[in-house]
């Protein structure tokens, strides 16, 4: 899936200069990203439920 490998490289790729800001605080940095990943795997998660569902 495409799709997913693409959302995760520009989510990594648009956020790497903003977490030099969060480098002071690192638990906030973790939580942001555990949930970021989170939605990520949710969507991909659901798309292949609903796939299989459907068949």
């Amino acid at each position: 899936m495409p799709g997913t490998a693409v959302g995760l490289f520009i989510v990594d790729f648009i956020f790497r200069p903003f977490a030099k800001i969060f480098e002071k605080q690192p638990l906030v940095i973790l939580l942001f990203l555990s949930i970021l990943y989170g939605y990520i795997a949710y969507i991909v998660l659901r798309s292949a439920y609903v796939s299989e569902r459907s068949n």
